[in-house]
């Protein structure tokens, strides 16, 4: 088992190494070349989120990954939210650079804002959810960018049960015939939150084919909703 103080050293250690490498990203996104420095940014963060999971002792388990349209934008990737480990396990097995929404005052923090800023995470003020939505609607929107991903339970559950969803956000894009990537993430909270300290684990990720809003009239976002947790949910009893 690998110390925590250790663990977040290194893990400090790498972030700020994978910040000055997508510095470089910066200068081939100004340069023209928009695809190349995508790429580029990936190939950094995927890394570094594999070298976090490697130094933890955390094994990645992925199956689904032929769900996810590599050359389509406009859709959102939505999961439930076991534990802190979840964003590095997802970043370490998607094949494109997710945007991550993020509460503002993380942005406050030397490295990880910068860090954050690079891979094109959408800050947001908690506080003002009318303003957070259209953010978020907007980015989306947004052609040439990778897909927003969402943790609608808003926060960690911290074990195996999912939380309730925050519809708020989701009932907007529902409405906006956003289409949604149900994603399962299962046993990352075994890696922290179970103990209180970093600890090796085995967590599987599972990518569901795309449930498109527009099968659904406007007056059905309940069924929508529960069709989504349901989507999530077997992926959670598929690893039982």
């Amino acid at each position: 088992m690998i110390k925590t103080a250790f663990f977040f050293f290194i893990f400090w250690i790498g972030l700020m190494i994978s910040l000055i490498l997508l510095l470089i990203f910066y200068i081939i996104s100004l340069s023209g070349f928009k695809k190349a420095a995508k790429k580029y940014a990936h190939l950094i963060t995927s890394r570094w989120a594999r070298f976090t999971l490697f130094t933890a002792g955390i094994k990645v388990d992925v199956s689904g990954l032929e769900n996810i349209p590599l050359n389509e934008s406009g859709f959102v990737i939505v999961s439930n939210h076991q534990g802190n480990f979840d964003i590095p396990v997802y970043i370490s097995c998607l094949p494109v650079s997710p945007g991550f929404i993020a509460k503002k005052e993380l942005m406050k923090l030397p490295f990880l804002s910068n860090w954050m800023k690079v891979i094109d995470c959408l800050p947001i003020d908690r506080k003002n959810a009318r303003n957070s939505r259209q953010l978020i609607t907007e980015r989306i929107k947004e052609k040439d960018k990778n897909p927003i991903f969402l943790f609608p339970e808003g926060t960690r559950s911290q074990g195996r049960e999912m939380g309730p969803f925050r519809t708020g956000t989701l009932k907007m894009l529902f409405l906006d015939r956003v289409k949604f990537l149900p994603a399962t993430i299962n046993n990352s909270y075994s890696c922290f939150e179970k103990s209180g300290h970093v600890t090796g684990a085995r967590v599987s990720v599972d990518y569901h084919p795309m449930l498109n809003s527009n099968k659904f009239s406007e007056k059905e976002f309940g069924l929508f909703e529960d069709e989504l947790k349901r989507i999530i949910q077997l992926g959670l009893e598929k690893h039982v």
